[in-house]
């Protein structure tokens, strides 16, 4: 019989017994954090926090060692972080043939019921679900959407309809609710309804200037923009930048430019237009275009802004919010709150639904921004003082605000914190978007697709070929149900294996 080398299983045995000490120190020094989230989210917000002070550290030589040992490398820690390092510290014991095994402490989660609360908690946000999915499916409606259509919707495999507040209005909003509630008793199918507030969603106003299109030059040299709290009073004069005349853009949100500092990065249109802000004078920052899609853009009024350096210093609810919050108290299942930044964004919305004794319904948080990502557990502790809590990766923000390049890892962490936290998360932006528009889908949007099974709710946005994209999602979702739960692969007999 071959022994394992005991010095590798004592270091992996020290590092292990490092590792749980830190999460129940962790644990102990923000006891406040656990006992203010609502008695169903103690669990959740307990793990969160044993799982949060594992992550702080850097454990890859640890899975090495213990992956040489033929153990878990702990590369599942999410749902039940301290009885997997219960359950790895006792096989180490008994590698290293101690005398009496330790039994396994007291644990929030087990290896059964972690995932079985973030499903339960999954089901009453976002509803039951369907037969071999675990992953629903969330549509975006236009307020015109018919009766027909929505029968389709339902029966094909919509769960959750979203009402995106930020256009139309509550007229339009009720008949689409009343129309969805007739489709769901013909069918038997039951949707939840999430509302969107718009949130201080920051898009260009007017623009002053010869030409609205901005051109990269080849030589190198860099276009000017003038943003600004009132494009006719507030312009200054552009001749300090030696680029002669300049354009000049307004904000709907003029108290952002206040904010803004040099070096503060400015993206228009979804990242397709980018700069940096050179000074602030005058009410209006100066910024210097260093990047243009395709080299030229045109740009219009009504395109949104994104400020990912700068802190800003408006409030998280516009009164149309608040005047939208009267609504959605009285219609829907849950909100989405846009543009969240930190945790009193959070309590403010709280705040507003326990005066409209609305309470009860559920908060979907929009990871959209910088400062969210950055916030995050903070962000999501603050929201589980609620009964019902949902995550949304609004991917498409969150791309322009910290770039393309951190999107996978960005994506992941978050999909990784919710399953600690025992929240469901919401996989969001673009998803199966050609297929929807054109009828074809691309190789890369159906590979997101079924990366989008490792949350607990794919949204697609609304779109000509809505019904039978949902009929494509839902068989990805099928399939992958098969092979993949969360981070782990599963290994159902494969037809391929055969050589016959």
């Amino acid at each position: 019989m071959v022994y394992p080398d005991l010095q590798v299983v004592e270091r992996a045995l020290a590092a292990v017994e490092a590792l749980r000490a830190s999460a129940i120190e962790h644990e102990q020094r923000n006891r406040q954090l656990i006992d203010a989230v609502h008695p169903k989210h103690r669990a959740g917000a307990t793990n969160l926090l044993h799982y949060l002070a594992v992550r702080q550290q850097d454990i890859r030589e640890l899975q090495r060692q213990l992956a040489s040992l033929g153990l878990s490398s702990l590369g599942r820690l999410e749902p039940c972080a301290l009885a997997s390092l219960d359950a790895v510290r006792g096989a180490l014991d008994a590698l290293a043939r101690r005398a009496e095994v330790r039994p396994p402490g007291e644990s929030p989660t087990t290896f059964a019921s972690g995932g079985a609360l973030l499903e339960e908690h999954a089901r009453a946000l976002l509803g039951e679900g369907r037969q071999g999915r675990t992953t629903r499916v969330m549509v975006t409606l236009p307020g015109d959407a018919r009766k027909g259509e929505l029968k389709r919707l339902l029966e094909g495999g919509m769960d959750v309809a979203r009402i995106n507040c930020a256009k139309e209005d509550a007229g339009a909003w009720a008949g689409l609710i009343e129309r969805l509630r007739e489709a769901g008793r013909e069918t038997g199918v039951r949707c939840k309804v999430l509302c969107d507030i718009a949130g201080p969603n920051p898009r260009v106003s007017k623009i002053d200037g010869d030409s609205a299109r901005v051109t990269l030059s080849e030589s190198g040299e860099r276009p000017w923009l003038w943003l600004c709290k009132d494009v006719k009073r507030a312009r200054p004069s552009a001749g300090s930048t030696g680029a002669g005349e300049v354009l000049a853009l307004g904000c709907t949100i003029p108290e952002i430019v206040d904010d803004l500092r040099p070096g503060h990065r400015v993206f228009y249109d979804d990242g397709r237009l980018g700069g940096t802000v050179k000074l602030v004078a005058g009410g209006a920052a100066l910024v210097e275009v260093d990047f243009a899609r395709q080299g030229s853009v045109k740009l219009k009024p009504g395109k949104g802004l994104n400020f990912p350096d700068t802190e800003l210093g408006i409030p998280s609810l516009t009164p149309k919010d608040l005047e939208d919050l009267d609504f959605i108290a009285r219609h829907a299942d849950m909100v989405g709150l846009s543009f969240v930044r930190s945790p009193s964004d959070v309590e403010r919305l709280q705040a507003e639904l326990a005066a409209r004794e609305a309470g009860h319904l559920g908060i979907v948080l929009k990871i959209e921004t910088t400062p969210a990502f950055a916030r995050f557990p903070r962000l999501l502790l603050t929201a589980m003082r609620s009964e019902h809590v949902g995550v949304m990766l609004a991917r498409g923000d969150m791309a322009v605000e910290m770039g393309f390049m951190r999107l996978a890892e960005v994506q992941e962490e978050l999909l990784w914190l919710c399953e600690a936290g025992l929240v469901p998360a919401i996989w969001a932006t673009q998803v199966l978007e050609s297929l929807n528009k054109t009828g074809v889908p691309t190789r890369g949007e159906v590979t997101d697709a079924a990366m989008s099974s490792r949350a607990e709710c794919v949204m697609l946005n609304q779109g000509e070929n809505i019904v039978a994209t949902v009929a494509f999602v839902v068989d990805v979702l099928r399939r992958m149900h098969e092979h993949q739960d969360k981070k782990r692969a599963l290994m159902r007999s494969l037809g391929v294996s055969r050589l016959d």
